[in-house]
């Protein structure tokens, strides 16, 4: 008797209840990583002996699957403190489109199932999946959180052969002991053949790189090379009541530099506060044909308020270098090409003539004044889609009324292309600036450093979500770019958690959620590359050419022919009838 479809859909939910088991913050169990894809896979040979050869989708109980794992995962979305139907939109969104798009590897092993049979389809599951997740890294609508090598951000001591392979080698990791403990499985099931090789296969997979990462940890010399003291401050703002328009902007800046001023001495080299901390509220006065700035105009950032606050402030500790975040614009020059993200200067409704007309542009920033030398800015260049950048705005146009920016801004947000480091030659400090959610993207982080950077500044403002897991899933990703740039790591957090993290992601005096606070410590800096760092994403990179060349032999009959027949045959297991048994 062929098994039954709500069979087949127990199977498909299990698969998504163990990632939720197993991801950060909310199961914790990591090590269930390793079996989560297991009941889909299941699922997936009881599909085929339920249709026997008729053309069935399995793609539906795959989105059962990957929904579950989005929507138990990501429930914090929904906790923003927005009307009703704007949460619901946040909070539905992103798990509805995230969950789309992790079918398609699923899909296309269907495909190469069809076409070149079970046993390639197996293999090439891996190559599609490692691609999706590398080009989800990589376009306007890029959402990595999920992407597997993750799950082991609680567990430093477990990864840190990252620093060779990326986040994605835990991904392969997970993907390549997944396909073994399955065959394992199968063979056992069927009787067909010995499960031993295939088990073992699996546990020496599993257990080589976790051993050499214990072995790496303990030897590894994280507090080694030139230190130096940084403070990091947590001033918990409210975001929806006091931070944008609910408090005066300079009163938010000296609860940030008192709180500093506690922890401050005369060796701190580095004070850091979150992102967009500084909130002048930018606006131009016109006289004749000179515009006149106030407010935080990148223009001319030395000029505004906040600056002279926070030059007074170190007027008082010359030696200290400070970053924090900000809301900054700049003023495009009359007559200057202007990108798609270019908003009027002037409403319609101010009457003024279209050839008086200036355009600016507006950035999630950071802010930074070296202890010697002139002032800095750097602006965000990983927006989060939907939030601070309306996805594919250079075809579609300017779209930015559709966009909500939870900054307190409307319309896209600029970035820019160089992956900048901020210096101060008084310290030796070569500083990386991750604003928020670019701490999630390993190769971006790792073009910092290339570029000279010797350590890492997480700022972030993760209020919107409220106590929930959210922002500690977010704080993970620390962990993991220390570990793959074996760099420090300093993180300001408008609240909780603000923290350090050594060379080897060790998280290092954690704060309470919303206890406004600041902490002091010493931070080792380092010049030395590592293997990630020099060459990048060499696993993604060679999975997309893998899944191009695996769908191209799938497609292309003439090359579909010279395939060993061994490879393509399509026998169901567990069915032991004839030709009419064929998989679909």
């Amino acid at each position: 008797m062929p098994p039954s479809r709500s069979r087949i859909l127990l199977w498909a939910a299990a698969s998504g209840v163990l990632w939720a088991l197993a991801w950060p913050a909310i199961g914790g169990f990591t090590v269930l990583a390793f079996l989560a894809w297991l009941p889909l896979l299941h699922a997936e040979r009881l599909h085929d002996l339920r249709t026997a050869g008729r053309k069935r989708a399995f793609v539906p109980y795959v989105l059962l699957a990957v929904f579950i794992w989005n929507a138990v995962c990501s429930w914090w979305f929904f906790c923003v403190s927005e009307p009703l139907g704007t949460r619901l939109l946040s909070g539905f969104s992103p798990m509805v489109v995230n969950s789309l798009l992790m079918i398609l590897p699923w899909w296309l092993k269907r495909v190469v199932h069809r076409s070149l049979g079970p046993r390639i389809a197996a293999v090439a599951f891996i190559a599609f999946w490692l691609a999706f997740e590398r080009s989800h890294h990589n376009w306007d609508m890029q959402w990595p959180w999920f992407s597997i090598g993750n799950v082991f951000g609680t567990h430093p001591v477990w990864i840190q052969w990252y620093e060779y392979t990326g986040m994605l080698g835990g991904s392969l990791w997970v993907l390549l002991v997944t396909y073994f403990l399955d065959k394992g499985m199968e063979r056992l099931r069927d009787g067909t053949a010995r499960p031993v090789a295939p088990f073992a296969l699996a546990i020496g997979i599993a257990v080589v790189p976790w051993c050499s990462s214990i072995w790496r940890f303990n030897t590894y010399r994280a507090d080694s090379g030139p230190s130096i003291e940084a403070v990091v401050v947590q001033p918990c703002v409210d975001p929806y009541t006091e931070k944008f328009g609910g408090m005066d902007p300079m009163e938010q800046l000296d609860r940030m530099l008192a709180l500093a001023e506690v922890e401050m001495t005369d060796s701190t080299a580095l004070v850091v506060m979150p992102e967009t901390a500084l909130q002048e509220g930018a606006f131009v006065d016109v006289r004749g044909r000179t515009p006149i700035l106030h407010g935080l105009w990148e223009n001319d950032l030395p000029a505004a308020r906040s600056t002279e606050r926070m030059e007074a402030f170190q007027d008082r500790h010359p030696q200290a270098a400070l970053l924090t975040g900000m809301s900054a614009e700049y003023l495009f020059p009359a007559g200057a090409v202007l990108p798609p993200t270019a908003r009027p200067l002037f409403r319609p409704d101010e009457d003024v003539p279209a050839s008086g007309q200036r355009w600016y542009e507006a950035y999630n920033a950071a802010l930074f004044i070296p202890a010697v030398g002139p002032v800095e800015h750097y602006n965000k260049s990983k927006l989060v889609a939907g939030v601070e950048a309306m996805p594919f705005e250079k075809i579609l146009g300017t779209l930015g009324d559709v966009a909500v920016h939870l900054g307190g801004t409307s319309a896209s947000l600029g970035t820019q292309a160089e992956r900048e480091v901020l210096t101060d030659p008084s310290s030796g400090l070569r500083l990386i600036p991750a604003i928020c959610y670019e701490s999630v993207f390993g190769e971006h982080v790792a073009a910092h450093v290339r570029n000279g950077g010797n350590l890492i500044a997480v700022i972030t403002n993760d209020g919107w979500w409220d106590d929930s897991p959210g922002y500690h899933q977010h704080l993970t990703f620390s962990s993991i770019r220390a570990i793959e740039t074996r760099r420090a790591v300093v993180r300001s957090a408008n609240t909780g958690i603000s923290c350090f993290v050594d060379r080897r992601g060790v998280i290092q005096q954690p704060t309470d959620w919303w206890v406004p606070t600041a902490d002091r410590r010493h931070v080792h800096l380092n010049a030395e590359l590592t293997f990630f760092v020099r060459y990048g994403d060499l696993i993604g990179r060679a999975a997309v050419w893998c899944a191009a060349l695996i769908l191209l032999v799938a497609m292309v009959p003439p090359l579909r022919r010279n395939v060993p027949v061994y490879w393509t045959d399509t026998r169901r297991t567990n069915v032991r009838s004839g030709p009419e048994e064929r998989t679909t």
